[in-house]
């Protein structure tokens, strides 16, 4: 930590500090109820939450992660000296332990001592301590060393991997903001794409004038890279883009995340250059259907699995089950590259439960669609929003058309 470069920080921080104490807080009620003494947070995303660290480099031996306690609102975080000018620009980390053993050395051992040591040196080495087992980072056979580690110093180890992700799933009102300008810049860079979008110009050329005009709205870069295909490629679902063309008569896959501050609201259109054969534009239009079914049907304290219900009959209903290649959701939330999707699913799974539709939940619902009857144009197309839940019930985030659009 460098005081004066900490002096220094003089731009907006993405939360106040009354915000990042309100997340600890309610880590801490959680760690009580779960009889933790102590959790070590490493998962990235969950970082981010609780601090406002936003790093991009977690390799897989990276032992980044922020000590929370129950019985305080101390906290401590472990990171390498290579990040010394990032943490001192945190104002919500305030104190470190640097673990540079992996990052000098090629092992993971030195790192495992220091982490094991800063924890025993804060009186938690006998205690009740949970983990993040599962995640992008660390690899887990890292995760499995410390929990040994900790384990021969005398603490009981607990696998807590979803403890703070269910706390992030109910956002407060000022996340709530930046969810709302997270969608305002992915639109910006929807109608950008749209706008942009003509013969002879590379999918690779689309998704720059995408990023550009994210970026000059403040945006940052999606968890996950740019889905986009034209033609052949449009019913790719999870493809970057490449080199070719686009073609006149080309169906148009555009799918990607407006990000603010990590925030993510996903938003997925397809776009046909020039008159698209009307099957195209008849599946679209009976597709866009089912989030208007979504927002008549489903009211506050319904479970979360009832909206994918809904979504599920609505496609049987329009008769359009044959060209699913996936009708559903999941949360959307603060993120962290390699992924952007939240494990709260609308078909529940990852044993994160069934939670009630309230307030703060954000999630995406996607319609995705492949036509393999060679219909002159593409191979799929596809369209994905994003609601958000407010007291007054489920609000759609894009406000751009989500039926084939022809430009």
């Amino acid at each position: 930590m460098q005081p004066h470069i900490r002096n220094q920080v003089d731009w907006e921080q993405p939360f106040p500090p009354e915000e990042y104490a309100s997340r600890r807080a309610r880590v801490r009620e959680a760690l009580a109820a779960a009889n933790l003494d102590a959790i070590l947070v490493t998962t990235p995303a969950n970082i981010t939450w609780l601090t406002g660290y936003d790093m991009i480099w977690y390799h897989l031996q990276n032992l980044t992660g922020l000590l929370v306690r129950a019985d305080s609102d101390d906290t401590l975080f472990f990171d390498s000296t290579a990040h010394t000018t990032l943490i001192s620009i945190t104002p919500a980390i305030t104190e470190v332990i640097y673990v540079d053993g992996a990052a000098v050395s090629g092992t993971v051992e030195e790192s495992i001592t220091a982490v094991v040591g800063g924890i025993t040196g804060k009186g938690l080495g006998k205690s009740r301590l949970g983990l993040e087992m599962w995640g992008y980072a660390p690899h887990a056979s890292v995760m499995e060393a410390l929990a040994t580690a900790l384990r021969d110093g005398g603490a009981t180890v607990e696998d807590h991997w979803t403890l703070v992700e269910r706390l992030r799933f109910i956002k407060s009102p000022l996340e709530m903001q930046h969810v709302r300008k997270a969608a305002e810049i992915g639109d910006l860079g929807m109608v950008a794409a749209r706008d942009f979008i003509k013969p002879g110009v590379m999918e690779t050329e689309i998704e720059g004038t995408i990023m550009s005009a994210m970026m000059g709205a403040g945006g940052g870069y999606p968890g996950i890279r740019t889905m986009l295909g034209a033609g052949p490629r449009a019913g790719t679902h999870h493809s970057p883009p490449t080199r070719r063309q686009i073609k006149q008569g080309d169906i148009v896959f555009v799918d990607f995340c407006g990000v603010y501050d990590r925030y993510h609201v996903n938003v997925n259109r397809t776009f046909s250059v020039g008159e698209p054969d009307p099957r195209w534009t008849d599946l679209m239009t009976k597709a866009a259907g089912c989030i208007d079914a979504i927002l008549s049907e489903v009211k506050l304290g319904d479970s979360l699995s009832s909206i994918d219900a809904i979504a599920q009959r609505y496609t049987d209903d329009a008769g359009i089950r044959k060209y699913v290649w996936w009708v559903g959701g999941y949360a959307q939330e603060i993120a962290v590259p390699p992924d952007w999707c939240g494990n709260n699913w609308l078909n529940p799974r990852f044993d994160m439960g069934d939670p009630v539709v309230q307030p703060g939940m954000v999630f995406n619902l996607e319609n995705q669609f492949d036509v393999y009857e060679d219909w002159p144009g593409g191979s799929g197309c596809a369209y994905i929003e994003t609601l958000m839940v407010t007291e007054n019930g489920l609000e759609v985030m894009s406000k751009l058309p989500r039926t084939l659009t022809t430009v």
